[in-house]
């Protein structure tokens, strides 16, 4: 009996699956071309000088190019660099900081506040470069506009007339607050062995959140008149939970300064651990205290050597009623750890030498693992 139908007869598709199948490819290839990201072939550039800086700084604002490298060379501001868009980054090419040198006008008062990087946005990437002679601060991220995820590397910032980086912010429980920044790896400094006024400090930083300072150097934040100094390095005003760790304090007035004065919300929680602080510099006027909390509760104060050759008497000191529930341990100093105006801690197996020889023998013994 024949077969009922010819086996090389093909069955075709209705038209109107055709038509379906095609929409369904048309539309798989849009949704992968929308996902790409716009600036993919053109997201970095290289400059060589002021100019070519600027224009840079103003592409990038528009979201034409994401990575500003920067050719080794100087680099005189008249203007401040604001950065506007998240996920810019500045680059030296070499990666060497000193190779890449942007300079303001000077390290003097002016009347109108000059800022070299303005960090306005988000995800802002700085590394490899050295920042000098401003007079007001040579970074500022703004805290007030919610600016997170800053990271700060490899970088030299050396005489401003105040703060060498400033997080600013607001006051009020509603504020915006600046999250998970990262500082590592930098220097911190005034080159003439002390600063031009007091009011000045390494990092002075509002409202920061979950912030890492690791693995810096710090050296002479130091007063030449009138008032003691600022912090190396100084976290307040509603600071939660920050890590500061690793850092080289040298000649400066006060080193780490977590809360201020006698007032609620200042900071809490957070860790001082693994820090060299080390001030031998008996020309200076206004020599302080090493760590100090103030109204700053739950926070851990750990595996810290402090050495003075100045007569303050005190190298840790907790402050005031706020300063509670606090750890001070296996910290290593030639100087007092004190509680002042009401602050309480449990201190646990710290070594405090009121030997100067004691301090000095054990400091040399421990510093191998921290100066770099």
């Amino acid at each position: 009996m024949m077969a009922l139908h010819n086996p090389m007869i093909k069955m075709r598709p209705p038209f109107t699956m055709v038509v379906k199948g095609l929409l369904h490819l048309f539309t798989s290839l849009l949704c992968l071309m929308l996902a790409l990201p716009t600036n993919s072939v053109a997201s970095t550039t290289t400059v060589q000088d002021t100019n070519s800086l600027q224009a840079a700084i103003q592409r990038a604002n528009k979201g034409e190019i994401d990575t500003i490298y920067l050719a080794a060379g100087f680099y005189p501001l008249t203007q401040r660099l604001r950065l506007e868009r998240n996920g810019i980054a500045l680059l030296g090419q070499t990666g060497r900081a000193s190779d890449v040198v942007l300079i303001g006008s000077g390290m003097v008062k002016t009347a109108m506040p000059e800022i070299l990087i303005d960090v306005a946005a988000s995800q802002i990437t700085i590394s490899g470069l050295t920042l000098k002679e401003s007079s007001n601060h040579l970074i500022q991220v703004r805290a007030e506009l919610g600016v997170s995820d800053f990271s700060l590397t490899n970088a030299v910032l050396q005489d401003s007339y105040e703060q060498l980086l400033k997080v600013s912010g607001e006051r009020g429980e509603t504020a915006a607050i600046s999250l998970n920044g990262l500082i590592e790896n930098c220097v911190f400094e005034y080159t003439d062995k002390v600063g031009p006024n007091y009011y000045i400090g390494g990092i002075d930083a509002h409202r920061v959140h979950g912030w890492r300072i690791i693995n810096n150097t710090f050296r002479n934040i130091a007063s030449p008149s009138k008032y003691v100094a600022q912090y190396a390095i100084h976290l307040w005003n509603n600071s939660v939970e920050n890590i500061v760790s690793g850092n080289t304090i040298i000649d400066s007035d006060r080193g780490i300064g977590f809360g201020m004065g006698d007032l609620p919300n200042t900071q809490a929680g957070g860790l001082i651990m693994n820090n060299v602080i080390v001030h031998t510099n008996n020309n200076n006027k206004f020599s302080d205290v090493g760590i100090s909390l103030e109204s700053t509760p739950l926070t851990q104060i750990s595996r810290n050597v402090i050495f003075f050759t100045h007569s303050y008497p005190n190298a840790i000191e907790y402050r005031f009623p706020a300063t509670i529930d606090t750890l001070i341990e296996k910290n290593v100093t030639n100087r007092r750890i004190s509680s002042r105006d009401g602050g309480s801690a449990a201190l646990y197996n710290n070594h405090q030498s009121g030997s100067l020889l004691g301090g000095f023998l054990f400091l040399i013994n421990q510093l191998s693992q921290y100066f770099r």
